[in-house]
């Protein structure tokens, strides 16, 4: 469509284009803005002129009703009859009313003409109108009538003479006490023409402002077509002269193109080679240490292997508190004190491994097993005792470390040693292949694949165990309890299972299997009092935001958030204070309560607990199953019930087992008890 020669043309069009589109857009706005004036110029004389015209007609009427009544005043005065009153309202109409107006007349209500110009008075108008005529005396009629104050009527109407219709309005009356209809109308097109007459000197104003506008919209359309003339020409030698230039920089560009496919080309032969090179490079790049690959050649071709790995505790929380970069710096200053440590320290070899782990490796025969983990557990204290500065940030840094002093599966020994170190909370831990390692690692396997068959297979099952109120037997709540049942009908206590099930990461599953089957189960209990049951939850289903979003979506969908007890798992340690106390006040807020399970193993933080505003204590088992016979565990047992009791709080007791165990348990004031001898756990 455009091309080299026409595109100059057609930027020389655009001005004068745009300019009169634009001066034509002006003048239809303003001959339309004036025509929408002289519209409503109009409008408002023709209402202003019928709005009189309606008061006058009214206002002809109205004399005629004071009229009447100056009569019936002078009447009371001088004894005339109601004839002659009817005769002088006549004559008055007839004289002084109808004198510059031909258009009143007045009828009674059987239709008897008692005045009109044109007609005979005493007349029935059934004998002197024609059909439409009565009709519209109808009308009148039924209109004056029903309106106490007089009506106005609107119809149309053929003028005397005429046969085209006309728009009339007619001002009518019911004189109720002589059941006289009085009436007085116009035409309506007589109004219009006054209106025309006033109008005139308004269009005679916009046709002048319209030719002006035309006028004014050619003469700039014509100084717009002289200077576009200018500006084309303009245009025309911009664009050859740009041409030029573009053909000759178009030249120089190709030729400058050759030039860089050349470099490029002999920069991808270099950038080639490079790479090959650089994927036998054995160097780790953010430390320049030595990396995971010279490592495994190293422990292949070596014997006497001796390896620790490094791992920095927590590395993400550092990254994500910190920064990226910080975090990096972090491990550059890690790499370079491990070198510092052991410059002077000949046959050690310092690895950068990946994200946040280092080894230390040596196949010396000079040292011994001892003197490598004794070095090693001195660089650990060495790291966490050094502040890091990086940054004007001082991070201190806590490390976990496991050990292989194996040849065989050197790196994988290590590597499972540091796991089991973190799995136990250690700083480190040496691998010992007479630690049975490995048949842990095979009862691991087991039980991993023993759980989830069991999820696949729907086998996980939940029962209720009683949890009776020592004041009355009656009132009784439930613990739910997960169990794996088996295919000879026996149950797996969860002691096998749950461990596992936090390490392969199903224990979220578990938790969301214990909700939707107890919440599912109790919300239709039929009790008077709906039952309440109990469900236990560890610090990491409390931390697990999504685990949280599914308790609250089941809460609101089975309706039970008044029945529900979380039982939190002291054993564990509260050490997420916000965390736990956020989740007991959105629980609260729903209408659930709170226990804390097996108080008195755990840290057992008696501020904490005034803190976290909690429902119900469970003493632990521990305490209990012997308190009928120990003194000590009366005693713990004692402080924990006094302290519920002064805090508003419920203690219920664990492991119930023996008659002698329950009355003990009552003796001291306990107010729930729970076990075997009280009812065993039983299916949902």
């Amino acid at each position: 469509m455009f091309n080299e020669r026409n595109i100059p043309k057609f930027i020389s069009y655009l001005p004068p284009i745009g300019i009169i589109f634009i001066t034509i857009l002006f003048t239809f706005i303003i001959i339309q803005s004036d025509y929408k004036k002289l519209t409503y110029e109009s409008d408002k004389i023709r209402q202003s002129h019928i709005k009189e015209e309606k008061e006058t007609l009214q206002s002809k009427i109205t004399n005629i009703i004071k009229y009447i009544d100056y009569l019936e005043k002078t009447n009371d005065t001088n004894s005339i009859d109601i004839d002659k009153i009817k005769r002088s309202v006549i004559t008055y109409t007839k004289d002084v009313i109808s004198k510059n107006s031909d258009n009143i007349f007045i009828l009674d209500n059987k239709k008897n003409i008692q005045y009109n110009p044109k007609l005979k008075n005493n007349v029935n108008a059934l004998n002197q109108i024609d059909e439409s005529k009565l009709l519209m005396t109808h009308k009148f009629i039924s209109k004056a009538s029903k309106s106490k104050d007089g009506t106005f009527v609107s119809y149309q109407w053929a003028r005397q003479n005429e046969r085209s219709l006309k728009e009339k309005t007619v001002f009518v009356y019911y004189l109720a006490k002589w059941n006289w209809i009085l009436a007085t109308g116009t035409y309506l097109n007589d109004i219009d023409n006054e209106i025309a007459e006033k109008t005139y000197y308004l269009k005679q104003e916009l046709n002048e402002n319209v030719s002006y506008t035309i006028l004014i919209s050619i003469l700039l359309t014509v100084i717009t077509l002289f200077i576009s003339f200018f500006f084309s020409k303009s245009v025309n030698t911009i664009f050859i002269r740009y041409k030029k230039e573009a053909i000759q920089k178009e030249k120089k560009l190709k030729k400058l193109n050759r030039s860089l496919k050349k470099l490029a080309n002999e920069e991808i032969r270099k950038r080639s080679l490079k790479e090959e090179e650089l994927a036998f490079v054995y160097k780790e790049p953010l430390t320049g240490l030595q990396n995971r690959l010279q490592l495994s050649e190293n422990i292949q071709k070596e014997n006497n292997s001796k390896l620790a790995i490094l791992n920095i505790d927590r590395f993400i929380d550092i990254n994500n508190f910190y920064s990226a970069q910080i975090a990096d710096e972090l491990l550059k200053e890690i790499a370079l004190f491990l070198v510092e440590i052991f410059r002077k320290k000949e046959g050690i070899e310092i690895f950068k491994l990946p994200v946040d782990e280092y080894a230390i490796y040596t196949n010396s025969e000079i040292i011994s097993d001892f003197e490598f983990t004794n070095m090693c557990k001195l660089v650990i204290k060495l790291i966490e005792k050094k502040p890091f500065s990086i940054k004007e940030n001082d991070i201190i840094v806590s490390i976990t470390a496991g050990i292989s002093l194996t040849d065989e599966n050197t790196f994988i020994n290590a590597d499972t040693a540091l796991k089991i170190a973190k799995g136990k909370r250690k700083s480190l831990f040496i691998y010992d292949k007479n630690d049975n390692i490995e048949k842990n690692f095979q009862n691991n396997i087991k039980w991993t694949k023993i759980l989830k068959d069991a999820i696949k297979n729907h086998q996980i099952t939940i029962l209720k165990q009683p949890i009776i109120k020592n004041s009355d037997k009656e009132n009784r709540k439930y613990e739910c309890l997960i169990r794996i049942k088996q295919e000879d009908g026996t149950y797996i206590t969860p002691n096998y299972f749950l461990d596992i099930a936090k390490k392969i990461k199903l224990y979220p599953q578990l938790t969301k299997i214990v909700v939707s089957q107890s919440f599912k189960h109790f919300s239709k209990c039929t009790c008077k009092k709906r039952c309440e049951f109990s469900i236990n939850l560890t610090l990491d289903d409390i931390t697990n935001e999504d685990t949280v979003r599914y308790i609250t979506h089941k809460l609101e969908k089975y309706n039970v958030a008044k029945q529900v007890i979380f039982e939190i798992v002291e054993s564990e340690g509260i050490d997420n204070f916000e965390e736990v106390s956020l989740f007991i006040k959105t629980m609260k807020e729903y209408g659930c309560k709170i226990a804390i399970d097996d108080f008195g193993t755990g840290y057992s933080n008696f501020e904490y607990l005034m803190k976290l505003n909690v429902d119900f204590i469970k003493i632990d088992g521990s305490f209990i199953k012997n308190i009928d016979k120990n003194p000590q565990s009366e005693l713990i047992s004692s402080l924990i019930i006094d302290f519920a009791r002064q805090q508003g709080i419920s203690t219920i007791a664990e492991f119930v087992h023996s008659k002698e165990v329950l009355n003990k348990v009552k003796e001291m004031g306990i107010d729930y008890s729970q076990g075997f001898y009280l009812g065993e756990p039983e299916k949902l």
